[in-house]
């Protein structure tokens, strides 16, 4: 009687531990840099972010250049203009470097902002198709590739997302 009471129990234990885990949701993943990174709209909004760039970049650069020559006049002149006046000079020169990383600062922070929103602005034109690529391929949930540590090759949809979004989105 102990004997089967023991066998009893040791089967119980096995087939509780061994039970496989059955899931009706379907899942996929999608690596949303690769989309942001190659497709045609977010190349072109990347692109005239980088436009911009470069005209702030070149603006800031003048100022630059400006400033280094003021600097370079007053070591020039060092010598010839009193103390009193040098100390003036350096002065009004430290306020406008200070202003100048005050402006430049402030451009890179607006920069930052206008490639997050416009960035936002893309994402939001995708997630219709996006849904409605769910919707036609019955997935129930899509993770991002970055926060997945492995996966079936088959359930990564990045590619048929970033076909569609390229023909769909002009």
């Amino acid at each position: 009687m102990i004997l089967k009471k023991k066998i009893f129990l040791i089967i119980i234990f096995f087939l509780l531990s061994f039970s496989k885990s059955w899931s009706k949701e379907n899942i996929a993943f999608l690596d949303v840099e690769l989309i942001i990174n190659k497709s045609e709209p977010a190349l072109k909004i990347i692109k005239k972010i980088e436009k911009l760039r470069n005209k702030e970049t070149k603006k800031l650069k003048e100022i630059e250049n400006g400033l280094s020559k003021k600097n370079e006049e007053i070591l020039k002149t060092k010598n010839l203009i009193s103390e009193e006046e040098l100390k003036n000079k350096v002065s009004d020169l430290r306020k406008e470097v200070n202003s100048f990383e005050e402006l430049r600062r402030k451009i890179i922070k607006d920069l930052n902002i206008k490639k997050n929103n416009e960035l936002s602005k893309f994402l939001k034109l995708i997630d219709p198709i996006i849904r409605k690529y769910m919707k036609e391929n019955s997935i129930d949930i899509i993770i991002d590739k970055k926060n997945i540590f492995m996966a079936r090759a088959e359930n990564d949809i990045t590619k048929d997302i970033l076909q569609i979004i390229n023909t769909e989105i002009k």
